[in-house]
């Protein structure tokens, strides 16, 4: 058998041009549907306590992550992190509009958060959540956001990995966080991850980085973890930043109780803040954790002792379940005395 070589090449090359021109135009079409539902965040935080200062002052500091707009109604998902501590939000849209936005909830165990944006521009369509386990690694990804505040900046890579971590305690949760070679740097976080047909998958958490920037391993909350989250109700945000104390250590407080949520800090005008609970004044190193004392502990949370992680989750839940017009009470240690405030839902 005769083989003509220089037809075979060329067919080959045409072959790859157009696989390659082909992937190319699946990239920029997703790029184009989802673009307008990604959001750029501005927020003011209080700043975090810094080892080696050992006196805290609760000043505010800028910094700037990303969201995903998943509701018409102005929902919008991001990273923990970026909000937990926000006492102002602005959210910038594509079309260089912007509003204000409050947090709605946090799950700091998991580093997610929804918003609330006050007004959203007429006509922008929600993005999609794909559905459970609507993943494959060595699928191609992208991953949208503003990374050092470059806004709507596109990286493209693969899903490299799949990562399950420990049970939650008290929960039927396996936290899943997805792996991805796509750049990933300080102003993607809560970013969303989409897959080829312009679901989100996951939304973008964190970096491992010995240089503080991208080295090839981001990680996003995956599409699993955040559906069981949204379905389970995460209930209210008070407001608080908490450190849950070991028995040694609450002890080493002074603490007779051996347990509770030591405060760290309180976002101004939240639920914490109006019941008048106060963070902490001095900065210790526990570990490697900066660890501010000098709050007040929450000992217990309608009726409920915070004695371990698992019922620090329970009382999460069943503070979901209250509505309009229950009362719940609050009860703390400070300086030695055991004192109550409540909260009455509206």
């Amino acid at each position: 058998m005769v083989t003509n070589f220089p037809q075979l090449i060329f067919t080959a090359f045409i072959v790859f041009f157009s696989v390659t021109i082909s992937a190319k135009n699946s990239i920029q079409k997703v790029y184009e549907q989802v673009n307008n539902g990604v959001v750029e965040l501005h927020v003011k935080a209080l700043a975090q306590p810094e080892p080696g200062k050992v006196n805290y002052r609760p000043t505010t500091e800028n910094s700037l992550g990303s969201g995903a707009l998943i509701s018409d109604k102005g929902r919008i998902l991001t990273a923990a992190h970026v909000v937990e501590t926000a006492t102002e939000i602005t959210v910038i849209f594509n079309d260089g509009s912007t509003t204000s936005g409050h947090v709605v909830w946090v799950d700091n165990l998991i580093d997610l958060a929804m918003i609330q944006a006050y007004e959203v521009p007429k006509e922008l369509q929600p993005l999609r959540l794909a559905n459970s386990g609507n993943y494959n690694i060595g699928e191609q990804v992208l991953a949208i956001g503003a990374p050092y505040g470059v806004s709507h900046s596109l990286s493209v890579g693969y899903l490299s990995g799949v990562r399950d971590r420990e049970p939650i305690p008290g929960s039927n949760l396996i936290p899943r966080f997805l792996q991805t070679d796509a750049a990933i740097n300080q102003g993607n976080s809560g970013g969303p991850l989409f897959n080829l047909q312009g679901d989100i998958i996951g939304i973008v958490s964190h970096i491992l980085s010995s240089s503080g920037g991208n080295n090839g391993l981001g990680f996003a909350v995956s599409i699993d973890t955040i559906r069981h989250i949204i379905d389970s109700d995460p209930g209210i945000f008070l407001g608080v930043s908490p450190h849950l104390l070991t028995k040694e250590q609450a002890l080493a407080l002074n603490n007779p109780f051996g347990y509770g949520l030591l405060i760290q800090q309180v976002v101004p005008n939240s639920i914490a803040d109006v019941m008048g609970l106060k963070g902490g004044k001095f900065t210790v190193t526990i570990g490697r954790t900066p660890v501010l004392l000098g709050g007040d502990i929450l000992l217990e949370v309608a009726g409920r002792p915070l004695t371990n992680l698992e019922e620090a989750i329970k009382i999460r839940q069943r503070l979901s379940e209250y509505g309009k017009g229950d009362r719940v009470t609050f009860k703390y240690l400070r300086n030695g005395k055991v004192e109550q405030t409540f909260w009455e839902f509206d």
